[in-house]
């Protein structure tokens, strides 16, 4: 384990199994009318870019990947301090369709329902949102697939980063706070 680390939350099997169940349930729901009427998904870059690519290789069905940027956070912090500003995402390519918002943890969830209202006032046939990790900080902002609920820790691996760090780890883990600390 790396040296930052507190602890292993999720380890990478336990991971993957539930990117595959999360991937069946997208395919239950989404899968008939939603994909033939065309689907675009959302992955907000750049946490999601690991997750997103392991879902999608289970998602059976025609879909489009449009990747937006949604930034809340500015330098090494932990915490949201600014307002979210969506780059990226254009009316055309969402009206009429149905939309998949992928992100990699939903924590306070201003960038998820400031990203659906504006999926929903560009036209979107409907908007459904998919996260690898909620936390509890978050509990009443809507989401319809969620991966793991997890408790209010700094966790990083997976594409979970630390001013741009830690990304690469293959696992989710808690971050020391030593480790927050020293930047």
């Amino acid at each position: 384990m790396h040296e930052d680390l507190a602890k292993i939350l999720i380890d990478r099997d336990t991971i993957a199994e539930r990117i595959e169940s999360l991937a069946e349930e997208l395919d239950r729901d989404l899968r008939g009318p939603v994909a033939e009427e065309g689907l675009i998904v959302l992955p907000i870059m750049t946490g999601s870019v690991v997750f997103m690519a392991d879902l999608m290789r289970h998602m059976r069905y025609r879909f489009l990947i449009e990747p937006v940027r949604a930034r809340s956070y500015v330098g090494a912090t932990t915490v949201a301090n600014q307002p979210v500003v969506v780059e990226g995402l254009q009316e055309s390519m969402i009206k009429g369709k149905h939309v998949l918002i992928v992100d990699d943890v939903l924590d306070s969830g201003r960038t998820i329902v400031e990203l659906r209202k504006l999926a929903q006032s560009f036209g979107a046939a409907s908007v459904a949102v998919c996260v690898l990790l909620r936390k509890e900080t978050a509990p009443d902002v809507p989401c319809e697939y969620v991966g793991f609920e997890i408790p209010d820790d700094f966790v990083v691996g997976y594409g979970l980063d630390y001013a741009g760090l830690y990304r690469n780890l293959p696992d989710i883990a808690v971050l020391r706070p030593e480790a927050l600390q020293s930047d």
